[in-house]
């Protein structure tokens, strides 16, 4: 059923992009979006403290995205963006590298925590400004390193490739094919445990300021 998913993921996203060359055709606001992003990542610190875990990683970190979107006419959107951020962490403790001696020894933790959304939401069709609120299905792409050697998921315990996303953005336009981005966007991302022993929280908040470019 896991294995599944990422393939069902692929399916729809190709169904998107069948969707948006119809609607293309039929006068639809087509357009590519870039964005400088912060993402705010709570640290999950149910494992911090000697002599399992030093400290979490998470905070405050610089990321980007990109991404694709339709408006219909009638105001309906899709779309599929991928966002990224960047953390890294000196961490030490058991549950890093294992038991005695090792857990005294410092590792660098490092996440790429990048993600590919689906979404669909509504925007109104006309306007200077215009407020689009989205919702969907994110497919997880990365999982954090220790000293660049790839943290495994426990057999027993496999996480869902799978989180959930939603967020509002706002276009201001510019020109006739350019708009200003202000984008937000939450995500709960459930984490196995492998994860949560470093402190990698679920809760992904992310922010940022950007462009966006009409197509058709």
């Amino acid at each position: 059923m896991v294995a599944s998913l990422p393939r069902a993921f692929s399916l729809a996203l190709a169904l998107l992009v069948a969707n948006a060359a119809g609607a293309h055709a039929q006068g639809a606001d087509v357009a590519i979006s870039g964005a400088g992003l912060l993402s705010f990542q709570p640290i999950d610190d149910g494992y911090v403290g000697s002599p399992y875990l030093s400290e979490g990683i998470g905070g405050i970190a610089p990321g980007f995205g990109a991404g694709f979107n339709v408006i219909m006419p009638g105001g309906f959107v899709i779309g599929t963006e991928y966002t990224t951020a960047f953390y890294e962490q000196e961490q030490s403790g058991r549950l890093v590298r294992g038991g005695f001696p090792l857990e005294a020894v410092p590792a660098t933790t490092r996440l790429r925590d990048s993600l590919l959304h689906i979404m669909a939401g509504y925007a109104p069709t006309d306007g200077a400004t215009r407020t689009v609120f989205l919702g969907g299905i994110s497919l997880k792409l990365d999982r954090a390193t220790i000293d660049d050697v790839e943290a495994e998921e426990y057999e027993t315990d496999p996480a869902s490739p799978l989180a959930f996303t939603g967020g509002i953005d706002v276009l201001r336009r510019l020109t006739t094919r350019t708009e200003l981005l202000i984008t937000g966007r939450y995500t709960f991302n459930p984490r196995d445990t492998r994860l949560q022993y470093l402190g990698v929280g679920a809760h992904i908040i992310r922010a940022g300021v950007g462009v966006r470019i009409r197509i058709n």
